[in-house]
């Protein structure tokens, strides 16, 4: 059914049917392109749970077909990538034309249909069916979205899940036929479909939010209220608002629910209130302009009285001020307190007593933030008469997280962690926001913007020593980065060592050789591989010839091969020893064993009977188990997380960290540069000098030994507020 144009928003216009085909080619492309880059993470938590699955179920048929999956997997991971891309290119184009043509899916109608396939099909089916739904649970808000947003591309008043070219069966179907393409055996399609939950899947969420922020960029219901307003006008039953809104109208509830608390008790007793309690605006009720309740002048009528008493009180503060009389850092927001019992009788209403008791919680709490230094406090607290004028008159102070008020105590509180603490006073910074907060205590009167404008002062102030600093940078960033290269090409050397020693054919000699030494070989190759690419493929070919001349060889053919190539084997494996400068005695003794080794294979032998062989593939495959349990438990140990290395996982460049040096006292430093693979952080002064560095696993044992501890950077306003309007619940 198409929605008639009256029931458009406003903002909407008229899409043609061209414009609609490129939109909904250009969602595809982008949901093809997001799932390539996920492709890699998929390809290897599903290799790492096919092989875990192999080593853990207690039935043996199971445990085959899991591995020879896992095989298939590791082989062909290329190919299977590729066809995944295919395939979800192919489904999604079927399904974009099929939604504009007004038709069923074909994977609906192949669902439908069950009687003319084979029982392993139909339970396939079954299972493509019940992943989707546990999918669909996981992202079922923004999928909702979604739906929202095509439906009303297309012009339809109602749009399924079940009929959106972007909902998780696709993304299935296409998995499920591109593991078809690598791995014809039936039975190993069960085996694969059962590991396909939500933690294994591609990230459906992010995809399909990207997927609504096209559609936005696009200007398809760029703000879903107004949609779930009409449906529900319409009494269709709609999705919930999306969470932030309904963060903005709980936080908006709470205030309202403050400021007009005695003004309701009042009534409720029958008492007579002042003409300025009844005017509380709706914050929601949208401007003619953007329809959008945050761009309202949520304004109360002060009254004369009020505000000239508060204007003298603020002289008399900046007058106390200037004569340096006043140095006690505030504890509590006395100041504001004093004004509900100085201030003449009959002057405040009952909401402006609301108001000033809820902004002196909030300075409550500020003046209890340890992170704030006592000397940015007593700054601080100077701002409480200017702040409470700009509370009075405009009410979106405690809606809006960048309200200009707000953003000027919540920038303070910020960049008081980079103070000198051994400078005090005397440090520029500090000088600065003594000079912004003289300021607004001299000029503000009901000039909201003066805030907006002390605020940019000082965050260009900031920018420009941030600037000047940047080349003192150049040299430890530099070494952070060979760091973390030497780093990279390291775990890549131990990676390729790994893929051999772990199929249990590599004699134990060879296997503590190739670990200690070889690494250190092909550490350097990989270290310069973008230079000189036919180093590393040299260095590896010298090790698989190495590993080739130990293992048996059962016919006179095989043992003439090895003698001939023996001598230039043993001649290039010395010639890289030679590069390294190894010449420990470790050396000799590992090329006399080598000999040994290599003397008992060219050794004429009788041909090995059956039993024999037997006995020699059990060893290698229980060696191989063992390298396989090995890797898993170390694997399992590197995936334990404390909550400190997601601390570390997490953090941002710029975020301030409090270390404790070792004669008891503290020191306030800024994150100032995260190397791109996030294992090297290097931490500065606010001017970017006495640079130091942390590796991740260092800074994580630092914040877990309890050495470092971050600086709150959440806004210290919201978070007093919050507390505030909590408390008073």
């Amino acid at each position: 059914m198409a929605i008639q144009p009256t029931n458009r928003p406003s903002t909407a216009k008229a899409i043609s049917a061209s414009s609609r085909t490129t939109i909904l080619q250009n969602l595809a492309a982008t949901a093809s392109m997001l799932v390539s880059q996920q492709q890699d993470d998929f390809s290897s938590r599903l290799l790492d749970a096919l092989l875990h699955l192999s080593e853990q179920t207690v039935r043996p048929a199971e445990a085959t077909l899991s591995f020879n999956a896992f095989n298939h997997l590791r082989i062909n991971i290329a190919v299977f990538q590729k066809a995944m891309s295919d395939c979800l290119g192919e489904l999604l184009a079927r399904e974009t034309r099929r939604l504009e043509a007004g038709g069923k899916s074909e994977l609906q109608q192949n669902d439908l249909d069950l009687s003319l396939v084979t029982f392993e099909e139909m339970e396939n089916k079954v299972l493509l069916g019940n992943i989707s739904q546990s999918l669909e649970l996981d992202i079922a808000e923004a999928l909702g979205a979604l739906n929202l947003r095509i439906g009303w591309l297309i012009g339809r008043e109602e749009m399924p899940a079940a009929e959106n070219p972007f909902r998780p069966q696709v993304f299935v179907q296409a998995i499920y036929q591109a593991w078809g393409r690598i791995d014809p055996a039936v039975e190993s399609h069960k085996v694969v479909l059962r590991l396909l939950g939500p933690e294994l899947f591609l990230p459906l969420g992010s995809i399909l939010q990207e997927l609504n922020e096209v559609l936005v960029e696009r200007s398809i219901l760029p703000d879903l209220t107004e949609a779930y307003r009409l449906k529900k006008s319409q009494n269709k039953i709609g999705l919930p608002p999306p969470k932030m809104a309904k963060q903005d109208e709980s936080r908006y509830n709470k205030v309202r629910d403050w400021l007009l608390s005695a003004t309701k008790k009042g009534k409720d007793k029958g008492k007579s209130n002042h003409d300025e309690d009844l005017n509380v605006p709706d914050l929601f009720a949208p401007d003619t302009a953007g329809e959008n309740w945050n761009a309202n002048t949520i304004s109360v009528k002060v009254g004369p009285r009020l505000f000239g008493y508060l204007t003298n009180l603020q002289h008399q503060i900046d007058q106390l001020e200037a004569s340096g009389e006043s140095t006690e850092i505030p504890k509590s927001a006395t100041t504001l307190r004093q004004v509900k019992k100085q201030v003449p009788p009959g002057t405040l209403t009952e909401i402006d007593e609301n108001t000033i008791e809820l902004l002196a919680k909030i300075f409550d709490y500020v003046f209890l933030e340890q992170s704030i230094p006592p000397d940015m406090k007593r700054l601080i607290g100077q701002l409480q008469i200017p702040l409470l004028k700009a509370a009075l008159i405009d009410k979106k102070f405690f809606i809006k997280d960048d309200h200009p008020a707000r953003r000027l105590i919540d920038t303070l509180a910020k960049f008081s962690a980079s103070l000198d603490q051994q400078k005090g006073q005397e440090d520029p910074l500090y000088k600065m926001i003594e000079q912004i907060v003289l300021r607004v205590q001299k000029e503000f009167d009901q000039q909201i913007d003066l805030f907006s404008d002390v605020v940019s002062n000082l965050e260009s102030y900031l920018a420009e020593e941030e600037k000047s600093s940047e080349s003192a940078l150049a040299e430890p960033i530099a070494e952070a980065l060979r760091q973390e290269r030497m780093r990279q090409a390291q775990e890549a050397a131990e990676n390729d060592i790994a893929l051999r020693i772990e199929t249990g054919e590599v004699a134990g000699f060879v296997e503590t050789f190739l670990e200690t030494q070889w690494t250190r070989i092909l550490t350097l190759a990989h270290s310069v591989e973008e230079q000189k690419p036919e180093v590393l493929a040299k260095a590896i070919k010298v090790m698989d010839d190495l590993i080739w001349s130990i293992k048996p060889k059962n016919s006179p053919e095989q043992r003439k091969e090895l003698i001939n190539k023996l001598p230039s084997i043993l001649a290039l494996v010395n010639a890289w020893l030679n590069a390294i400068k190894w010449n420990d005695p470790e050396r000799v003794v590992f090329f006399s064993s080598l000999a040994e080794r290599h003397a008992a294979i060219v050794r004429i032998q009788a041909e090995l009977s059956s039993r024999h062989q037997v006995e020699i593939a059990v060893n290698i495959a229980q060696k191989a188990s063992e390298h396989r349990m090995t890797k898993r438990s170390r694997e399992e140990r590197q995936k334990k997380r404390d909550q400190f290395t997601q601390m570390v996982d997490n953090i941002h460049q710029g975020v301030w960290v409090e270390f404790a040096r070792n004669n008891g006292t503290a020191a306030t430093f800024k994150l100032t540069w995260i190397s791109p693979q996030r294992t090297r952080f290097i931490f500065t002064n606010r001017q970017g000098q006495n640079p130091f560095s942390f590796t991740a696993d260092e800074l994580a044992q630092t914040l877990r030994d309890r050495k470092a501890s971050m600086v709150p950077m959440e806004s210290v306003i919201d978070r007093a507020l919050s507390a505030a309007l909590d408390d008073n619940e």
